[in-house]
């Protein structure tokens, strides 16, 4: 009965694990689309050349590392789901990718006098579903380790 449960966790931790990778993939289609389709936003910074390329460049690096906190997160479990040994780094970060993810949810509602209602609903529900994503890896994982430790497998 324990096995068939860790063989269900084990493999909504591997599918949420490639949720978790899908969504930072998301995040940085989705900002290159706001960028290059939304009014004013490329219009706000200065015409200058030196400071254009410094923000492409910083924007660039924000979106790579938060690509590279979901590559990790999401491999990490989806290892963890196939039977490897992993430890709890990744799942510390996915809590603070939950928080984050909640934070934004709840921010998104004090910015929607910029957006149309269409906007804020998208906006809503591709954050809602990350969060469920990440809370998802993080009751798999959990309960991954415990059920590991209760086998007698060394986690």
């Amino acid at each position: 009965m324990k096995e068939r449960k860790m063989r269900r966790y084990q493999n909504l931790l591997t599918v949420s694990g490639l949720g978790v990778i899908i969504f930072g993939l998301w995040s940085v289609l989705k900002t290159i689309l706001l960028l290059f389709m939304k009014e004013g936003i490329l219009s706000e910074i200065p015409d200058d050349t030196f400071v254009r390329v410094m923000f492409f460049l910083i924007l660039g690096g924000i979106l790579l590392v938060d690509v590279l906190i979901r590559l990790y997160v999401g491999l990490s479990a989806r290892a963890e789901g196939f039977g490897k040994k992993k430890g709890y780094g990744y799942v510390v970060i996915a809590i603070l990718m939950a928080l984050a993810s909640l934070t934004s949810l709840v921010l998104i509602f004090f910015d929607s006098n910029e957006q149309s209602i269409w906007e804020l609903i998208v906006s809503v529900i591709v954050e809602a579903t990350s969060l469920v994503v990440t809370i998802e890896l993080l009751v798999a994982a959990f309960t991954v380790k415990k059920l590991k430790k209760e086998l007698g497998e060394v986690s």
